[in-house]
């Protein structure tokens, strides 16, 4: 039998509870209200009021309205039986026993809290985050406590409020910091978990009491708290700060870098900014570098250096290939900034002013430059390339000879290169010379930036003679005149020889002497020009004695009784004959 209720509602209070008022209110007719016992209990725990009644933290206050509507009674009867068998059975437990923790600080923060369930190997169960000066409730048992740079290890007790002291650390930049600007400060926090800090552009710490050591930018700073007066009080340290920039410039690419290092640390550390951007750091010498260069500073309590840039550029001729290097040698044309620092060719450095050096990759000396500061500083870099006659792309014959360049008449060379790949210098006064034939060189006037030699070939074969009283001397090949000079070394006198030459004309000497010391040497002379791409062979006379020569008729005769070679082979006999050979 079905009542109805009209405007009533009923109430559930449970005693020893807190009166925190929460209020439900469901609506439903007879054939609603057993469905409605789960939707009820899924309330419960989308709303985590059940969670609540168990720890004793929520109220055990409901109101069930009925507005317009028949309830069973016995359905009814359900209902609250079921709520009061939950509440009166989980709404008043026995709490854990807890204690409390204050870190007492001069100022305002977190720190972190972590429970620790054991020692070996250390582990730990739960993390909090605690506030300076207001106290946290913890349950009983040990506590890894962490703040900026330190660390303490503390047991809660029951009812018992433990207290720590941190201290504040200040680091003042000697102007308003920007956000771009950088100042950093590592440390160790707890060294069995290897915690470390790295704190970037934050200039006010929270330190817990003890002994402490930071690295301030790159410079270590030791602080013990223990030695000052009144330690469990919270302290407030200050530290001013210096600053340091390099200052843009006009065409700056992003990312643009110098780099600052201690000087009077033994231990090796760098710090990068970029510029146009300020670097905080402890008063104290330090070693600035951009690009190779360095200058020292010192830097004063408070003090803001700005150091204005100088620029350094080495260039080329633009119709130069400098490529050439890199697909060929499988190394690209550079220079080196104080023997150390690589910059590429036709672009622009900023650098330190100061003294400096220059040195291209392929060269032994170096040239000395002045950097000021918003100058540039533009060498203009020579060239020659010697040009075998090789085709384009065929890689077994291009840069296979190497080539040497001399300052005046200076008997060692400046700088070595090979055939094919342009070769960078600085010097004027400058001569050239190819392996085959070094000790003719060819003059690199100074009135040119560039230059492009060929390298031609001739082929020599010596017609052995016997003559009285005669024999040829030595046979060699001379320059004819400016812009080279020099000789080859002496020509074999037995065998044929392709000697690499300089595209030019040169003289074929050749010089004989008498069996009788009345008369001097005679000097044969013929003229003879080079030119790529074609090969001539010139056959000279060479007068030897007669039993030379009949030892020189058994070789040539067994040297004919030999098989002919093939026309491959032949081919392949002339490309070893036009390999250079130096004459030792």
């Amino acid at each position: 039998m079905a009542r109805k209720f009209e405007g009533l509602a009923w109430s559930i209070l449970i005693p020893g509870c807190r009166n925190i008022p929460i209020q439900s209110t469901w609506r439903f007719n007879d054939s609603e209200l057993i469905s409605s016992l789960h939707q009820i209990d899924l309330w419960f725990k989308y709303q985590r009021l059940w969670h609540g009644l168990k720890a004793g933290t929520s109220s055990g206050c409901f109101w069930l309205e009925h507005k317009k509507g028949y309830v069973d009674m016995k359905s009814l009867w359900l209902l609250f039986s079921f709520l009061l068998s939950g509440v009166l059975s989980s709404s008043c437990e026995e709490k854990k026993p807890t204690g409390l923790l204050l870190v007492k600080a001069p100022t305002g923060g977190t720190y972190e809290i972590y429970r620790v369930a054991g020692e070996a190997p250390l582990q730990f169960v739960a993390e909090e985050i605690g506030s300076f000066n207001q106290p946290t409730e913890l349950l009983v048992g040990t506590y890894l406590i962490l703040a900026d740079c330190s660390h303490k290890m503390v047991n809660i007790s029951h009812n018992d409020t433990h207290e720590l002291t941190a201290h504040s650390v200040k680091f003042v930049p000697p102007h308003e910091t920007q956000p771009d600007d950088k100042f950093s400060v590592q440390c160790d926090r707890f060294s069995k978990t290897k915690s470390r800090q790295n704190i970037r552009n934050r200039y006010q710490l929270n330190i817990l009491h003890g002994k402490r050591d930071l690295l301030v930018g790159m410079v270590p700073l030791r602080i013990d708290f223990k030695i000052m007066e009144q330690p469990k009080q919270p302290k407030e340290l200050s530290y001013d700060l210096s600053a340091i920039q390099l200052n843009g410039f006009d065409g700056m690419k992003p990312k643009t870098l110098y780099f600052v290092s201690p000087a009077d640390n033994l231990i090796s550390v760098t710090e990068n900014q970029e510029f146009g951007h300020w670097l905080y750091l402890l008063p104290g010498r330090y070693i600035v570098e951009v690009n190779g260069t360095r200058r020292e500073v010192t830097l004063k309590q408070g003090e803001s250096l700005r150091i204005d840039p100088g620029f350094v550029r080495v260039s080329t001729s633009h119709d130069l290939n400098i490529d050439l290097s890199s697909n060929i040698l499988g190394t690209p044309l550079y220079v080196a900034l104080n023997e150390h620092h690589w910059l590429d060719l036709n672009e622009t450095y900023p650098v330190l002013p100061g003294k400096g050096t220059l040195k291209l990759n392929s060269s032994i000396t170096s040239v000395e430059v002045d950097f000021v500061a918003n100058q540039l500083v533009e060498k203009k870099a020579r060239s020659v390339t010697v040009e075998s006659d090789c085709p384009p792309w065929d890689w077994n014959c291009l840069g296979r000879r190497e080539i040497f360049l001399y300052e005046g008449e200076k008997p060692y060379a400046f700088t070595e290169g090979i055939a094919d790949v342009p070769i960078l210098f600085f010097e004027t006064n400058v001569w050239v010379s190819i392996q085959g034939s070094r000790d003719i060189r060819y003059q690199l006037k100074d009135d040119r930036t560039d230059f492009r030699l060929k390298i031609g070939l001739i082929k020599l074969t010596p017609k052995h003679f016997y003559r009285a009283s005669q024999y040829t001397d030595l046979a060699r090949i001379e320059a004819a005149g400016l812009p080279m000079i020099g000789h080859t070394l002496d020509l074999p006198l037995d065998r044929e020889i392709t000697v690499p030459l300089v595209e030019g004309k040169y003289f074929l000497d050749q010089y004989i002497s008498l069996y009788s010391q009345d008369y001097e040497r005679r000097r044969v002379r013929r003229s003879i020009f080079i030119e790529q791409g074609k090969i001539p062979e010139v056959s000279y006379k060479v007068y030897v004695s007669e039993k030379r020569l009949k030892k020189i008729r058994k070789a040539q005769a067994r040297r004919d009784d030999r098989p002919q070679p093939t026309e491959s082979s032949k081919h392949k006999h002339l490309s070893q004959t036009i390999i250079p050979i130096e004459f030792q």
